[in-house]
């Protein structure tokens, strides 16, 4: 499956002919320079609106390509280059353009955002991250139809860089809003599973099973429970031995039927004993369930098979401190923080190892940044 196609399929509203009418409010929300040009350059920029407005692509773009070649600086220029090329899926092409867009205008999110969107689609996806989250960081300065697809494959690439939590959060809204797409199905399945990769990345041998597991968090992250349990029965009947099945069932489990989690987690250690996530989890219960002696190895092999996994930092941290280990903790938490600084159960375990070890400056700090993360988690109002 071609991920161009599915562009098509899932929020087109910032290109192609259903996004068409929404290309004004690119014009108004940023800041072009016009300069000034001779009359020959001006006669180009003319000719290029022209043919712009009367939909001619092939013409308009031969236009601004000339007129940016005489006049490099020119921002809107460059601009309307790299839309036009990327309406018309030429994301090569759209993504110089955007390049160069960029450099004239750092400051605009929008450039950023279309800048990653191309890189995306041409397979730059190490440069794609970034330049998304750049231009997501513009908030408000973004159409909501582009930071929508922002997000939507920012969530993607952050699953693919292995950070599954957060690439969840930002899947997990577009559930809420009812959207039912392919690529959204196998990015929840590829979520779910833990695996590090995109939808157009999966081995065919693998669909199926990545398909059924986004169906399973789909249906649970609307809050289907009938559902949700038909799903997992299935996907456990029909892939036992899969890895990442029985980690996520035991992180449904978790709340609702706490007996049945550490036995799912021990049958995932059993058919994919190179899961950190579930040894991690594992050893974090044990440890809250006054079995620290036991959590110890499993939390110190998370950590030898995964250093770069915040889960596993902080659930080493947690169990050291449960045996009095308080600076090696307060080491482990602290990096489970800074691998992920957005998880506020990792500050408030930090603060709780500053707290008795004694360092109450230092906790009291941190509870103050916790303090600061859950109230920017909840929004205004």
């Amino acid at each position: 499956m071609r991920h161009g196609r599915r562009a098509r399929a899932f929020g087109r509203g910032y290109s192609g002919k259903a996004g068409r009418g929404s290309i004004a409010w690119l014009l108004v929300s940023i800041s072009l320079a016009a300069g000034t040009a001779g009359a020959q350059a001006q006669d180009l920029e003319s000719r290029a609106a022209a043919a712009r407005d009367a939909d001619d692509v092939t013409t308009a773009l031969g236009l601004y390509r000339q007129a940016v070649q005489e006049k490099p600086g020119w921002l809107e220029g460059w601009w309307f280059l790299g839309l036009l090329n990327y309406q018309s899926q030429r994301f090569a092409d759209a993504r110089q353009a955007f390049a160069e867009f960029t450099k004239l205008n750092p400051a605009g999110a929008a450039g950023w955002a279309f800048l990653g969107l191309c890189e995306y689609e041409t397979g730059d996806y190490n440069g794609a991250l970034p330049h998304l989250e750049r231009g997501l960081a513009g908030g408000g300065r973004l159409e909501p139809e582009v930071a929508q697809v922002a997000r939507f494959h920012r969530a993607l690439l952050l699953t693919r860089a292995g950070k599954f939590d957060r690439a969840r959060g930002e899947l997990e809204p577009f559930v809420a809003r009812g959207i039912h797409d392919r690529v959204l199905t196998a990015g929840l399945g590829l979520n779910a599973l833990d695996i590090p990769a995109l939808p157009q990345e999966t081995p065919a041998a693998q669909r199926e099973l990545i398909e059924m597991a986004g169906k399973t968090a789909y249906a649970w992250i609307k809050g289907d429970t009938s559902e949700t349990e038909a799903a997992f029965r299935a996907l456990l009947s029909a892939y036992p031995s899969a890895p990442g099945v029985h980690y996520l069932y035991a992180t449904y489990l978790l709340a609702p039927r706490s007996v049945a989690v550490n036995g799912e987690l021990q049958r995932e250690l059993e058919v994919n004993p190179g899961n950190s996530r579930a040894r991690a989890t594992l050893a974090l219960r044990l440890a809250e369930a006054g079995a620290a002696a036991a959590a110890l190895p499993l939390a110190r092999k998370a950590v030898a098979d995964s250093p770069g996994l915040a889960l596993a930092q902080d659930a080493y941290g947690v169990v050291l401190l449960k045996t009095g280990a308080f600076s090696e903790a307060i080491e482990h938490l602290q990096e489970a923080v800074r691998i992920a600084p957005e998880n506020l159960g990792y500050h408030t375990a930090l603060a709780t190892a500053y707290s008795e070890a004694g360092r109450y400056g230092e906790a009291r700090s941190e509870r103050q940044a916790s303090i600061k993360l859950a109230e920017e988690s909840r929004g205004p109002g």
